[in-house]
């Protein structure tokens, strides 16, 4: 055997797979197309907003209070500041669907959250324009992931326990037979006990047949823009965002380059035939939706994005991750399909992950099992 156990994909689950992997002592190797951080799949665009008050279902909250532990633990381990503990807001109308499951999910879980009026935003953060009767909620708990950089320091630190790392090296074919899974590259095969396939938009090859029609990848589109004041959008006073206005659901972070704001979803996630050659570019259409966007709900950021980016992430139809053991040999975890929502609980779930290759844990997060009912 080469190894006990191969990670498919070196990013946002794979790396923390292979730290949690490495870290209880298997001996694992990860393979990576590219190579740790890379900005072409879901790790990409600097930051990653991180949330514990959740709209999308309190089943989600015990991972994230998990993930939260986890991200503040690698940043001890690898010496990076990955985790800012800057708080989160979300604005939206208090009949809105997002407001009010949020409200109650963190009520049901235990989740301390603050309701702002507008007049309350208005004076502690005056960033934002709010829309007639609009409102917003903070959670304390928030705050923001350097997300390449997380990437990266995971794949150190497992390193640094033993793992190894095949960069740019992209996986052809994952062969599970009753002995031993088969890991063919351009160069050589592979033999290991276990495989983990953590590929994110690349992942559908190697998944079961029954979700070849289920996940698809898309492409994400983020801006930076230049504020009047950058103060006003430093850690210590900008919460991460999130924002539900009519059909909109726009995200943004604090600066980390002390010179522009990220905001992204001024345009919607949108299928593309293939994360290897889709357009990273924006149109001018796409630009000019933008500028709109911008200038309607913030008070002080130029319109004009200073630059513009796009990245990748694997989608499900019911838009929750695939997560458990797939296949008559049982010697494949899938953990991929983040849904534009991953990288936040990537820690919790690149941790059951490992407990399913070490303790043989089928399903280790039931909602996420491969086996469960999903629309086709």
């Amino acid at each position: 055997m080469d190894a006990d156990v191969a990670v498919v994909g070196v990013g946002s689950i794979g790396s923390l797979v292979m730290w949690e992997l490495a870290g209880r002592g298997v001996d694992v190797i990860g393979f990576e197309q590219h190579a740790p951080g890379h900005d072409r799949g879901a790790a990409g665009g600097e930051t990653r907003l991180f949330r514990v008050a959740y709209s999308d279902g309190a089943a989600y909250i015990p991972l994230l209070r998990r993930s939260r532990e986890a991200w503040l633990r690698l940043c001890e381990e690898s010496g990076h500041r990955l985790f800012e503990p800057c708080g989160g807001l979300t604005i939206g109308s208090p009949q809105q669907r997002q407001i009010l499951d949020l409200q109650a999910n963190a009520a049901a879980e235990g989740v301390p959250v603050e309701v702002l009026s507008a007049g309350e935003m208005a004076e502690r953060y005056p960033q934002h324009r709010l829309l007639d009767g609009e409102i917003g909620v903070f959670d304390a708990a928030a705050g923001m992931v350097r997300c390449d950089l997380a990437v990266l320091a995971a794949a150190e630190v497992a390193r640094a326990r033993g793992a190894q790392v095949v960069a740019r090296s992209p996986v052809v074919t994952v062969r599970p037979g009753r002995d031993a899974v088969h890991i063919d590259t351009a160069d050589r095969t592979w033999r290991v006990r276990q495989v983990v396939i953590a590929a994110g938009s690349w992942s559908a090859g190697f998944l079961p047949a029954q979700w070849a029609s289920r996940v698809e990848p898309r492409r994400i589109a983020l801006g930076w823009y230049a504020p009047e004041a950058v103060a006003q959008y430093r850690p210590e006073v900008y919460p991460v965002v999130i924002r539900v206005t009519h059909d909109l659901f726009l995200y943004g972070a604090p600066t980390v380059d002390g010179a522009t704001v990220k905001v992204g979803g001024t345009q919607q996630a949108r299928a593309i035939p293939d994360p290897d050659s889709f357009d990273r570019r924006h149109s001018r259409e796409e630009t000019e939706v933008a500028r709109e966007v911008i200038s309607e709900f913030f008070t002080s950021l130029r319109p004009e994005p200073l630059r513009m980016d796009a990245f990748t992430d694997l989608y499900t139809t019911d838009e929750r991750p695939v997560l458990g053991r797939v296949g008559d040999e049982g010697r494949v975890v899938v953990a991929t399909g983040g849904s534009g929502r991953g990288f936040k609980m990537a820690p919790a779930l690149a941790a059951a992950a490992a407990e399913a290759v070490v303790d043989g844990t089928d399903a280790p997060i039931p909602f996420m099992s491969p086996t469960r009912s999903a629309p086709a």
